[in-house]
């Protein structure tokens, strides 16, 4: 119960920190979007995607440091606690070192006529690179610390700093458009300092709260768990270098293909789906420590039932984003940007429905970062990703409409999303039937009627205001359609005790 109570404060806050941040992002990319231009916002967008390529690391190395330290906070043991968190920390400090120097010489060719960059704007995009590269530095040494609060379910403070960089980026946005120096490389420069914002913020809290956040020292020093976590964090790169990779690498096929121009369009794609994907985020931050402490303790039945629960909510709650945007995507991008490059409508149309199709089985991902099967998981579900490349390459070259052939980047995500049904089942015994039961079976249901009310509304060529504003009984006759039809009886019976607790607490 205390555990499912959490889980609701925590999603609770993950989702209000969602609703803001969505809004102070779409509102900043409108700003810097008119700040920039069409062709600046291009270039930063593909010389950001091309760091960003390996950006990746952060996310690998927050998800490792943040299973490590949940599957151990189940012993009980703060010695072994503090020599995960410091040597976590070395890793960090040589993965960054490494990067440094990788990106660095990456530079040195990227500019050499690699990329398709207006000659007049190469010496700022060069200048953007280098801020690019601070920026991820700043967030691999922001990992761990993140990864801790995550650990311990400490949603809230994340949120609070999130909502913060949050408004810090529309200042920088609103701060674009009254100076007249380079705008291009001004936001690259003031990016950096929400970068040390964030690590100041979270390094600070995990010092002053958690006994296990320490710096590395010798005796703490333990080369079985550096080469242990090492070995998981290099799968985990291998994973979601796959999946960023694939991403960046269809910004560079467009632009090889279409120039800097096509790269705006595929920017604003991104930063709606990015905002969107928050949403079902929300749920996954908040269950994914619970999964691992469940395989921690040994409860393998109950880190399935948990990975169920995150693959099912997970995508029912990006859907209820994703079918409205849909429908009304030209008047929506119309509203937010203004001008709105070509193909804008295409590419968010593509990678939105690719996030959905993704959400179907992460809990999935999950659950085998939990187990440990890193390696053969890596190797066997991504690596299917990074065919959207050659085959988008291949497509475009023989002369296949951009509108049809970027639609391999849906197809091969779906192809991906099924691989971890047998995948599981081999590595964990998975029930691939009681799965299919309790989440693929319990979805059409809610997303028909979902998607016949926004078909109606629609239809009847209502103004975009009213249709975001039906958007509210929608959701609430969605959230009804959702408990009677894709909750199994535990389920309901949890969230009938979680209301009950709620209202004790306050009529107290």
């Amino acid at each position: 119960m205390r555990n499912s109570t959490r889980l609701v404060v925590n999603t609770g806050a993950q989702y209000a920190r969602t609703v803001i941040n969505l809004i102070l992002s779409l509102y900043s990319t409108r700003l810097i979007l008119q700040s920039l231009g069409v062709a600046d916002y291009g270039v930063f967008t593909l010389i950001a995607g091309v760091v960003s390529m390996l950006a990746f690391m952060t996310n690998a190395m927050v998800s490792t440091t943040q299973r490590f330290m949940s599957y151990h906070q189940t012993k009980s043991d703060l010695s072994v606690q503090q020599r995960i968190f410091g040597n976590s920390i070395l890793m960090h400090l040589l993965f960054s070192a490494l990067v440094l120097v990788l990106l660095e010489v990456v530079g040195l060719f990227l500019f050499d006529g690699f990329l398709k960059i207006p000659p007049h704007r190469i010496h700022a995009a060069k200048i953007v690179y280098q801020c690019a590269i601070a920026m991820i530095l700043c967030s691999f040494i922001t990992a761990p610390f993140k990864a801790l609060l995550i650990s311990h379910e400490n949603i809230i403070y994340i949120s609070i700093v999130e909502v913060l960089d949050g408004v810090l980026k529309v200042a920088i946005a609103i701060l674009l458009t009254v100076m007249s120096h380079d705008k291009l490389v001004l936001y690259g420069y003031l990016m950096i300092l929400i970068y040390v914002m964030n690590l100041t913020a979270f390094a600070i809290y995990d010092f002053r709260k958690y006994k296990e956040c320490v710096l590395p020292k010798i005796k703490n020093f333990d080369k079985s768990y550096l080469k242990s976590m090492s070995s998981f964090v290099g799968w985990q790169l291998y994973s979601t270098g796959c999946i960023l990779g694939r991403t960046q690498g269809t910004a560079i096929i467009l632009n090889r293909f279409f120039g800097a121009v096509i790269n705006a369009a595929f920017g604003v794609a991104l930063q709606v789906s990015g905002a969107v994907s928050f949403i079902s985020s929300a749920l996954l931050n908040s269950i994914n420590p619970q999964i691992v402490k469940a395989e921690g303790t040994g409860n393998r039945n109950r880190m399935f039932d948990l990975a169920e629960i995150a693959s099912k909510f997970s995508f029912l709650l990006l859907a209820m984003i994703v079918i409205p945007i849909s429908f009304v995507l030209p008047e929506l991008l119309k509203a937010w940007l203004g001008r709105v490059p070509e193909k804008s409508v295409l590419f968010c149309q593509v990678i939105l429905y690719t996030a959905l199709i993704d959400q179907i089985t992460y809990g999935l991902a999950t659950a085998n970062q939990a187990i440990g099967n890193i390696r053969p998981y890596a190797l066997t579900v991504n690596t299917i990703k990074v065919l959207t490349l050659p085959l988008l390459w291949l497509l475009l070259q023989i002369g296949v409409p951009l509108e049809y052939s970027i639609w391999v980047y849906a197809v091969i995500e779906l192809v991906c999303a099924l691989c971890r049904l047998p995948f599981l089942k081999y590595s964990g015994d998975l029930s691939i039937e009681e799965f299919v039961r309790k989440v693929f079976l319990r979805l059409p249901i809610p997303v028909i009627f979902i998607s016949l009310c926004y078909f109606l509304l629609e239809s009847i060529n209502i103004p975009l205001w009213a249709y975001i504003g039906c958007a509210v009984p929608v959701s609430l006759m969605y959230g009804v359609i959702i408990y009677y039809f894709a909750l199994n009886r535990q389920e309901k019976q949890s969230i009938s005790l979680i209301l009950n607790s709620i209202r004790n607490k306050i009529k107290r």
